[in-house]
């Protein structure tokens, strides 16, 4: 189910709710963000370091998505937390992977994608462990073809591409199995660091238009993954199932908030 929030207020009576799970998402709208002012405004609200990132970024569509992303990850933990975004520290694990230093029993998980950025955040969970959580935004654009399948071959394992290849919509398991891997690799915080052919999730053909879950151990660790469609693209989540325990669900809900309304969160609290 996805849930559109056009006014900061509905953000915030969601997220008081306990406990609770959600998926952030924000469209990156490059025809607002090409106003200097605003770009720039937004800019203001981030540390330099970030800041500096940003503007690295080659292309405009790329700093737009970087942008996009920093603001939604303060924006997240801000209304989750009740904190003020100024106040909010963040620190990065080994593999660069950012966690919240005011409260690190608040596991979040960033992504981008073509067209959106996201975040899946988990309020309440034990202070017993940390536990983290993961991500992935993935587009059927970056499917090249069945001719193409063969130079991803190391990518999968044998039961995977033996089912990629059995497919009759190889494009959309090529899509699923990709934000599979890639969100499994957000939970980790291991990224390009990880051998994605032993993160195996079996012969898939079929993807459901309604989204599909699934439970699967990892390296040891009960993990819950659920998946779905926004638009053109599949967005999963991977998280223990010792988290989807406790907040009762294994399909968090997604919460699609606009570009606007981002901004306006920023101007009501002395951002820009």
């Amino acid at each position: 189910m996805v849930k559109t929030i056009e006014v900061v207020s509905e953000v915030s009576k969601v997220a008081g709710v306990r406990p609770w799970a959600g998926i952030f998402v924000v469209e990156i709208q490059e025809d607002i963000l090409a106003d200097e002012f605003t770009f720039e405004a937004l800019m203001r609200t981030l540390p330099l370091a970030s800041q500096a990132r940003i503007l690295n970024k080659k292309s405009f569509h790329d700093k737009c998505s970087s942008l996009c992303s920093q603001l939604l990850q303060l924006f997240g933990c801000s209304i989750v937390t009740g904190l003020n975004f100024q106040e909010l520290k963040f620190n990065k694990g080994s593999f660069g992977k950012p966690f919240l230093d005011n409260n690190r029993f608040l596991p979040f998980s960033m992504t981008i994608g073509e067209q959106y950025v996201a975040m899946f955040l988990v309020k309440c969970v034990s202070t017993d462990e940390y536990q983290d959580v993961g991500i992935d935004i993935a587009s059927p654009c970056n499917y090249g073809g069945r001719e193409e399948l063969e130079l991803f071959k190391e990518v999968f394992s044998e039961r995977e591409f033996n089912g990629l290849l059995k497919a009759s919509d190889p494009c959309t398991i090529f899509t699923y199995l990709w934000s599979l891997k890639e969100s499994y690799t957000k939970f980790t915080g291991t990224g390009l660091n990880t051998d994605l052919s032993l993160i195996d999730f079996g012969a898939i053909s079929f993807f459901p238009a309604e989204g599909a879950s699934m439970c699967i151990t990892l390296d040891e660790v009960p993990l819950i993954f659920h998946s779905q469609w926004f638009n053109n693209e599949i967005i999963t989540i991977c998280m223990p199932k010792s988290i989807s325990d406790k907040i009762n669900t294994n399909r968090p809900k997604l919460y699609n908030i606009s570009l606007s309304t981002l901004i306006d969160y920023f101007i009501e609290n002395d951002g820009l």
